[in-house]
């Protein structure tokens, strides 16, 4: 199992309803066990889970297929 921490840069916010809109659509991501809204340069933060390293680029693209999502950086956790 393969985990990685998503932050999102949203490409416009044109009331609280995209908010919750995105909101939304991210949690219907395969993979995305959870999604934040944060403050600062990064607006959303997801936790994503997947079995492989395929199955984790393909959880990012869907996420990149995301109406309002910009851009993304991906951090994988690194197993301990």
């Amino acid at each position: 199992m393969m985990s990685a921490f998503v932050f999102i840069q949203v490409s416009e916010l044109k009331s609280t309803g995209d908010v919750a809109t995105i909101h939304k659509a991210l949690h219907a991501v395969p993979g995305v066990k959870t999604v934040y809204f944060v403050a600062g340069p990064t607006d959303v933060i997801c936790f994503v889970e997947a079995a492989d390293q395929a199955g984790l680029m393909e959880c990012v693209g869907k996420i990149h297929g995301v109406k309002g999502v910009g851009r993304t950086d991906t951090r994988i956790v690194m197993p301990s």
